[in-house]
């Protein structure tokens, strides 16, 4: 069985503690936690490290592990001296991994619209991510990139962000992100395994005429094709993110539900 884990984002309404008691309530030992400025009422940058360790007693208390962080940051900013901002900050978000014990640390690579993606965007973002490279294998931790459109709305744009990039630096492989894009996400799965680091579950429904993500079986995704290719090779987490803060606990729990059954006809298959 894969190691099944909760994602950060639909439970950014729950204090940690609330959190923990809910993933843990789901039947999820793993956990991903966010950091930010105030978007979620989880961690701060701000935070010391008695702050952070308070945090990682409470996952304990509850019987669950931390072992990643949702960071965010822009690499795709015209202007060098913000893009070095936006790499010491991810390199704050890399202590904070450390002091929590966490192996991952989910950034993204920039939110430059499709429209405003240059050929020295990609080059922007290629020169933040070799930078903090030998920082994560310090920090022992992993960084990985989310497929969230611009710059990595596809994985041929995603393979060419990471590739040759020290292991230390992955992807985040989200299928719905892809398919959101309009991307086939078992396609762009073929084109990035080498570098796919850690995972995302989620679904999309076509909604009037755009995307809107929803609970896994309850969109358009066809989920054992994906889940069958990526049990070959990957052995890292599977973070359910069910996104809806008004009932993210019984949309996790059909993600849940959806992920563990399409493992069991891969694994059971003649």
């Amino acid at each position: 069985m894969p190691k099944l884990a909760c994602a950060a984002w639909g439970f950014r309404e729950y204090t940690p503690p609330q959190y923990f008691a809910a993933a843990r309530q789901l039947g999820l030992e793993f956990v991903e936690i966010n950091i930010d400025e105030g978007q979620t009422r989880h961690l701060s940058p701000s935070d010391s490290d008695a702050d952070l360790q308070k945090v990682a007693r409470q996952a304990a208390d509850e019987g669950v592990k931390i072992v990643a962080v949702a960071g965010g940051n822009d690499f795709t900013v015209p202007d060098a001296a913000a893009r070095a901002k936006q790499v010491d900050a991810v390199k704050r978000q890399l202590d904070v991994c450390a002091t929590l014990g966490a192996e991952v640390l989910r950034i993204f690579a920039g939110w430059a619209g499709d429209k405003q993606v240059r050929d020295e965007t990609f080059g922007w973002v290629r020169d933040c991510l070799e930078e903090l490279a030998p920082y994560a294998e310090k920090s022992g931790v992993t960084i990985a990139v989310e497929n969230h459109g611009g710059v990595t709305k596809t994985g041929a744009e995603c393979l060419r962000l990471l590739q040759d990039m020290p292991r230390t630096v992955g992807l985040n492989y989200d299928p719905a992100n892809f398919r959101h894009a309009d991307e086939d996400p078992l396609a762009a799965l073929l084109v990035t395994r080498d570098r796919i680091v850690y995972t995302h579950w989620k679904d999309v429904k076509l909604v009037d005429d755009g995307w809107e993500y929803c609970a896994m079986g309850e969109g358009v995704i066809a989920w054992q094709p994906i889940v069958a290719e990526l049990l070959t090779f990957y052995d890292g987490y599977w973070a359910i993110e069910y996104e809806n803060p008004a009932d993210v606990q019984e949309g996790t729990k059909v993600c849940l539900d959806c992920l563990t059954e399409a493992v069991s006809r891969v694994s059971h298959r003649p």
